[in-house]
């Protein structure tokens, strides 16, 4: 994972119109995502969760 100052500042994206149903175009975002709420959860329990769902891990 990158960090944010060596991201680009900007990034350009393009949809290809076709006749093919949408799919798959939020996947990306999962990875920081369950990055960043391990990093929450670490935060405020002070114990690491290193396998999802975390919330069946919190007791």
């Amino acid at each position: 994972m990158i960090r944010m100052s060596e991201a680009p500042k900007e990034i350009e994206v393009h949809f290809v119109k076709n006749d093919i149903n949408l799919t798959g175009l939020g996947e990306p975002t999962f990875p920081p995502t369950f990055a960043a709420v391990a990093n929450a959860l670490y935060k405020a329990t002070g114990k690491r969760y290193y396998k999802q769902p975390y919330l069946s891990s919190i007791s």
